[in-house]
């Protein structure tokens, strides 16, 4: 069977195939290794949502922040994170699903596994749009904070303060 990969369709009964390790590479985080992939665009979708995917390495994660415009959901593949979610912290291993709704304040981290595979949903879509922006800025060192505080604000992100990470053992 061939493997058909439809890109920028906008009609409802179309359908998107991604093979593995397929998608656009973007520099999602300030690390190194904070290489994720867009996996579906919002103009696949029917603008419904966006799907990204990478690895989170050891003491790596997102920053403290919210979104203003989307709702985020986090389904983790392999090993485990460790979330703060709304003042609350909690480990999420393989399997778990993590839904958080906009203007709630969050934070992920791995504290204590290997590298973690995660798939992360957007909804509305637009966030690919931001994560190709933010990339020359993460690509560049040093890395220039200002400008992307200023670009985060631009697409709806609030960076927040970093929290005190309770140990929590999430293994």
């Amino acid at each position: 069977m061939d493997v058909i990969l439809l890109l920028d369709c906008q009609q409802q009964n179309s359908y998107v195939v991604v093979p593995p390790n397929g998608g656009q590479p973007v520099h999602a985080l300030p690390y190194p290794n904070g290489i994720y992939r867009i996996i579906v665009r919002g103009s696949q979708t029917a603008n419904i949502f966006t799907l990204i995917e990478g690895l989170i390495y050891i003491n790596e994660g997102a920053r403290t922040h919210y979104h203003m415009k989307e709702d985020e959901t986090f389904y983790v593949i392999n090993g485990t994170l460790q979330f703060y979610v709304a003042g609350d912290q909690f480990c999420a291993p393989a399997g778990t699903t993590v839904y958080i709704p906009r203007n709630v304040t969050q934070s992920v981290r791995n504290i204590n596994s290997k590298p973690v595979y995660v798939q992360i949903a957007f909804a509305p879509p637009g966030r690919e749009y931001y994560l190709e922006k933010i990339t020359p800025i993460h690509d560049t060192q040093p890395i220039n904070y200002t400008r992307a505080n200023e670009l985060a604000a631009e697409y709806g992100v609030v960076n927040l303060p970093e929290v005190d990470w309770e140990d929590l053992h999430c293994l």
